[in-house]
């Protein structure tokens, strides 16, 4: 009776997985939806945008002046470009109505010793022009900013949240790419970074697993109920 309830508990573990799946590929399709509709609006000041009013921004096109705050630069550790292995360099700027926002500076290529931290030519001047914002989704098994007080600071996950209170400021929900010809550093654009398919894909994989698991159960099952049934007799 052990062995039937705990492949009972496994069954149910992997059919609520391949739920958990459907439910997040549902959650990019409507993403997805949001992100076409962005990227056809017009060009529109950064200073209208309203984080309660426009529940995901990512793909909004919008103009905009920052200005930069010295020794306010950030490296997003483990990021792969084009199977190079860097950071995402990110600086606070700060706009004219005295609001915080994180600029997308763009990919630098890692060193070969991780004690080593890359040169970025960080701005120093006010940026003005046109860029597009998203949104980075939060990894639910590891979403702290895991800071390392390095020069540039060092992170392994962007909680802005967490980054305001480490600078004792608020910044703005969301990250700035600019979108400027000759950009020094090449900027990568994942605004979905798991497709429907995959996750569609994904529960196929875990209901596939439960119904493996289930059959063998049931086999195993016969044969023990057999087996008793002899010794019975």
């Amino acid at each position: 009776w052990l062995a039937v309830i705990l492949t009972l508990v496994a069954i149910s573990i992997l059919v609520n997985l391949g739920f958990w799946q459907l439910n997040r590929a549902e959650q990019k399709q409507l993403i997805q939806n949001q992100l076409n509709i962005n990227e056809r609006q017009q060009w529109q000041e950064l200073s209208h945008i309203m984080m309660d009013t426009t529940p995901n921004l990512t793909g909004v096109k919008v103009t905009t002046t920052l200005s930069p705050i010295a020794q306010r630069y950030l490296l997003l550790d483990n990021q792969v470009f084009e199977g190079e292995v860097g950071y995402l360099a990110l600086q606070l700027m700060q706009t004219t109505q005295g609001q915080y926002v994180l600029l997308e500076r763009g990919f630098v290529s890692g060193t070969r010793s991780r004690a080593e931290l890359p040169n970025v030519k960080w701005l120093t001047e006010p940026y003005q022009g046109e860029g597009r914002l998203y949104q980075r989704s939060n990894n639910p098994l590891s979403d702290g900013l895991m800071l390392e007080k390095t020069d540039p600071v060092r992170i392994q996950n962007l909680n802005i949240d967490q980054l305001g209170e480490f600078w004792q400021i608020s910044i703005q929900g969301f990250v700035f790419q600019p979108q400027q010809e000759e950009w020094p550093y090449s900027q990568p654009w994942r605004p979905v970074p798991m497709s429907e398919q995959k996750h569609i894909g994904y529960a196929v994989q875990w209901f596939s697993m439960a119904i493996a698991l289930a059959v063998l159960g049931m086999i195993w099952l016969r044969k023990a109920f057999r087996n008793t049934t002899k010794e019975s007799l």
